[in-house]
Order: C-alpha cells, then sequence, then structure tokens
C-alpha cells in the first residue's frame, strides 16, 4: 500500500525515492531515444511511459497518432528483438501540448532586425542633436556612437 502524505524535501533528498526517479527518467529518456531511431515521424511523438509490457507513445495530433498506428507492428517487432523482449503492446495517445512545445522550440525571427548605422546616418543625427533639447540630444549622441562601433 502506498503512503501519499506529503513529504519534507530532505526526507525525499536522502531517501532512496529520488534515486529510483533518476533511473526511471533515466530509462525512459534512453528508451525514447532507442524508439525515436526507428521512427520516421520522430520529431512529432516521445515515449511517456512503460509499464507492465505497455510502451506508451504519446503524438503532437491525431494525424501524427494515425500514422504512428501504421508502423506499431513493426516498431513492437523490432523493439522485442533488441530492447524490450516483454513489450506485449504500444500504446498512442495524443497530447497536443507537443505541438505548441516544437512551435516554441522553432528559431523565430526577430520583430527587429538592427541594422548597423551608416556614418553619414550618424553625422545626420549628431547635427540634429545639436539644436535638441538635452534629453533628446543624449538619446541622438548614444545612437551616432553605435556607427563608430559598427565600423570598428
Amino acid at each position: 500500500m502506498r503512503d501519499h502524505r506529503p513529504q519534507t524535501a530532505a526526507h525525499l533528498l536522502d531517501s532512496d525515492g529520488l534515486t529510483s526517479i533518476q533511473q526511471r527518467a533515466a530509462a525512459l529518456n534512453q528508451l525514447n531515444t532507442a524508439v525515436k531511431s526507428h521512427l520516421n515521424c520522430a520529431e512529432h511523438c516521445r515515449v511517456s511511459n512503460y509499464r507492465q509490457g505497455v510502451l506508451i507513445i504519446e503524438t503532437e495530433s491525431a494525424a501524427w497518432s494515425m500514422r504512428l498506428n501504421y508502423e506499431r507492428y513493426q516498431l513492437t517487432l523490432k523493439l522485442r528483438e533488441k530492447l524490450l523482449p516483454k513489450l506485449r503492446e504500444i500504446e498512442v495517445k495524443v497530447n497536443p501540448i507537443l505541438a505548441a512545445v516544437a512551435i516554441r522550440k522553432q528559431d523565430k525571427i526577430p520583430d527587429i532586425i538592427q541594422k548597423p548605422i551608416s556614418h553619414v546616418a550618424a553625422q545626420h543625427l549628431l547635427a540634429t542633436a545639436a539644436n535638441a533639447p538635452d534629453k533628446v540630444k543624449v538619446c541622438l549622441e548614444r545612437l551616432a556612437k553605435l556607427a563608430q562601433k559598427n565600423t570598428r
């Protein structure tokens, strides 16, 4: 029977619980790598869990789930041969959060692309700063200094 009472952090760190969690996470990560090496749609799915002979794989959409279901039999055979001899079945679940994570990971193009300030533009900024109020003058001079940094 499991004890579901709250435990202190010190107790968790001292007990074997943390070690077993780390070992389980490492094993699932290794299994995830092995499964992805056998799949054509590896970037759209991940291993979620393995328990009692059932491998649970999450996909980012129903379309990828269907694609993975087509590959399920071959994947089962390969995993039984090489890694999981006690594998009974593969369960595929849809987790839309995976798609959101993939979008965030892509390199986003910045909204503002900084172009270098030319020497002529810096001269115009300094000329404008000569007749500007103090606050504006400081800002314009700072912008003009950016042209000097870019030419070095």
